[in-house]
């Protein structure tokens, strides 16, 4: 049973959160959110969205005694329009996350993909690595969150275990990213040479800020010189997506699988004037020759259709890293 502090702290939180603690005009907070969304995202050029047009026309949808429920879908229909996965929107009731809505389907299966594997290390909730027919390393990586001395320690222990393989399986298919250090880190291992990584810029009111250039340097202590297969999917996702940038520079990696997700530019959490919260992305990525992957993805060397990867108790993906490999 719960304890009675907890109860009310539960009851606390229920109330704080309840749509009935205050009124609100429906149409004023669509027009905060358009407004907001005007000034701090950076899709609306990079996904060629005429905000405006789509602003007149979700509004004449919106009265004053509409539903909740019918406010929430109308205000989660315009922010799928920009189709970016980084978008959600949250309610004390209800959710919407746009990558659920893209029609994208998960290339990998981890009961499938670990009946290759032998050894597999577990090196926290994130992180494993494995062995391939004895002479190939798997690495796979959920997400590029975590502490980035703590992780790269780990990538450094791994490709230390994996200094004696003829080459390296980097499996990012469902990495939804985290931290764009943890990504650069692991870019850093892969590579004797510093390299322009990517540029970004942040959305201002007045457009776009002067562009960051991100570089990878060698790690001054692991260096893999071995061939490396990346597999990606639709939910690699951020900055799992920037690594796949990184990846195409590199003569020695090769990506295969599907598309990533769409978006690599950093995330915002913004509030309605109903206190919804929603994400938007309010920086633009590019490519070192000015490519801009929003609302495309990040092509695969060798493309894999979904009804050719995971069936039959087969990851025809992987199966195919090991081809490249042998």
């Amino acid at each position: 049973m719960l304890p009675k502090l907890s109860i009310i702290i539960i009851l606390l939180l229920i109330v704080g959160c309840s749509k009935e603690v205050f009124d609100y005009s429906k149409l004023e907070a669509f027009d905060d959110l358009h407004k907001s969304v005007s000034k701090y995202s950076a899709s609306i050029e990079s996904r060629d969205i005429n905000w405006d047009s789509l602003g007149t026309v979700y509004r004449v949808n919106i009265s004053e005694e509409m539903l909740e429920q019918e406010y929430f879908e109308t205000i989660s229909k315009l922010l799928r329009e920009f189709r970016d996965p980084h978008v959600w929107l949250l309610s004390p009731t209800e959710s919407m996350y746009t990558i659920e809505h893209l029609g994208y389907e998960r290339n990998y299966s981890e009961s499938i993909t670990n009946a290759y594997l032998s050894n597999i290390e577990m090196h926290n909730n994130e992180i494993s690595s494995a062995f391939i027919n004895d002479s190939i390393g798997y690495l796979f990586c959920a997400d590029f969150k975590g502490d980035r001395e703590i992780n790269n320690n780990i990538y450094s222990s791994i490709f230390t275990k994996f200094s004696n393989t003829k080459g390296l399986i980097i499996d990012l298919r469902i990495n939804d990213g985290g931290s764009l250090y943890n990504a650069q880190n692991l870019l850093s291992k892969l590579s004797k040479q510093k390299f322009l990584w990517h540029t970004t810029q942040n959305r201002t009111l007045n457009g776009f800020d002067e562009k960051f250039e991100w570089f990878i340097e060698p790690d001054p202590d692991i260096f893999y010189p071995n061939k490396v297969i990346v597999l990606n999917g639709r939910f690699t996702i951020s900055a799992g997506e920037r690594f796949a940038i990184g990846a195409k520079l590199l003569d020695n990696l090769t990506i295969i699988g599907d598309t990533t997700a769409n978006t690599q530019g950093s995330v915002m959490g913004r509030e309605m004037l109903n206190g919804w919260e929603y994400t938007l992305t309010f920086e633009k990525c590019l490519s070192p020759n000015g490519m801009n992957y929003a609302g495309i993805g990040v092509p695969p060397d060798e493309y894999i259709n979904f009804d050719n990867s995971i069936s039959e108790n087969k990851d025809y993906i992987l199966e195919r890293a090991i081809q490249l490999l042998e």
